[in-house]
């Protein structure tokens, strides 16, 4: 009994440790210097809507500087110089935070004082890992690539996925054990192309509800949301959106036809790679009734055009050429490129995801080959 008493009393002193050094208060203090840069402006932006908007400013004085503000709950801020383009990303709560920045390499910062920041580092750590071992393999599939060893190429290739996708799983593990913290939702929605409407649902129920308030969380639930309206089965969302001559063209106006949503860009390699094997569907099945609607994700109409003559794409094509705010890519919950969504006669999701191979079997079984 004193063993586990002595062990109780040093548990709350550490506790109460690690609870002073990141102080809660009122609002947020952020005391910073900067090596390489005694005076001029720093600020303090946020990310709102995919844009960045300013929170503060102040001038540095012999290389110091200090923010104060206050947050409803931990939120990412990114801090840079005036007129230099990197931005440092961290978490800012309602304690005292110190921050030691560099003004020629600000990725070289440090945080203390902020819990959130501290578990976000957790996650850092494991992915900069993560990035050594894929640069590593990328290096070993670009040799064996040189001396033609298919094999070897084989191997490294099948590796690089096994890293890739395994770091999505670590992020699914690390919300579902740290449900109280803000980081969890943040995270997954930096990398919500990777998770499934069963991945997301498990995960949104692993959030406590003392989070409930962050927009981190609240998107995510939007998410599930839209993922769990394009399931297979499911009415298609409609929407309208020009042709590159200006015309507005509407999903629903396919109907009575099979039709692919195919999204894609001019510039995503992996689209152009995929473009063949859409063209061979669509002269194989088109007077069966099967048709493409290419909605594009770019963002300059001339080098838009040029890719759909140049990989002989002879179906229709919309885009409002605004990138990854597509408003029809937002309707459907695109977060990568390619993606498509099958629809039948009826307007309804057939299937999603349909590449290569697995685009051609399953309109052998929706029309017959």
């Amino acid at each position: 009994m004193k063993k586990l008493l002595a062990g109780g009393i040093v548990v709350a002193v550490l506790l109460t440790v690690i609870s002073c050094n990141n102080k809660k208060t009122g609002g947020y203090t952020i005391d910073g210097t900067i090596t390489g840069a005694d005076t001029g402006w720093v600020l303090l932006e946020k990310r709102s809507e995919g844009k960045m908007t300013g929170v503060d400013s102040v001038k540095v004085k012999d290389g110091k500087f200090t923010f104060t503000g206050k947050v409803d709950l931990p939120e990412m801020f990114y801090f840079s110089l005036k007129g230099a383009g990197d931005r440092f990303p961290f978490f800012v709560e309602n304690s005292a935070i110190g921050i030691k920045a560099y003004a020629d390499s600000l990725d070289k910062s440090t945080v203390n004082g902020s819990a959130a920041q501290d578990l976000y580092g957790v996650y850092q750590k494991e992915e900069t890992a993560s990035e050594a071992k894929m640069d590593g393999l990328y290096a070993k599939y670009m040799k064996a690539k040189e001396t033609k060893d298919t094999v070897a190429m084989k191997t490294f290739s099948d590796a690089l996925d096994a890293e890739q996708n395994a770091l999505p799983v670590f992020i699914k593990d690390f919300a579902l054990k740290n449900g109280k913290s803000v980081v969890s939702p943040y995270l997954v929605l930096s990398n919500a192309w990777a998770f499934t409407l069963a991945d997301l649902q498990q995960i949104n129920k692993a959030m406590d509800p003392s989070i409930a308030n962050s927009s981190y969380v609240k998107k995510l639930a939007e998410r599930e949301v839209i993922l769990a309206n394009v399931e297979p089965g499911k009415p298609a969302p409609d929407f309208t959106m020009n042709d590159s001559t200006g015309k507005p063209i509407a999903l629903s106006s396919f109907r009575g036809r099979i039709v692919l949503v195919d999204f894609w860009a001019s510039w995503c390699g992996p689209c152009r790679a995929e473009n063949p094997n859409v063209v061979a569907a669509y002269k194989k099945f088109n007077s069966k009734g099967f048709t493409v609607l290419g909605v594009s994700l770019d963002d300059d109409k001339a080098k838009w055009e040029a890719a759909v003559a140049k990989d002989g794409l002879t179906w229709t094509h919309v885009s409002d050429l605004v990138r990854w705010d597509n408003a029809a890519a937002k309707l459907y919950g695109v977060r990568s490129i390619p993606a498509n969504f099958l629809i039948d006669k009826e307007g309804k999701i057939i299937e999603s995801s349909l590449r290569g191979k697995d685009l051609m079997k399953k309109l052998e079984e929706v029309l017959g080959k």
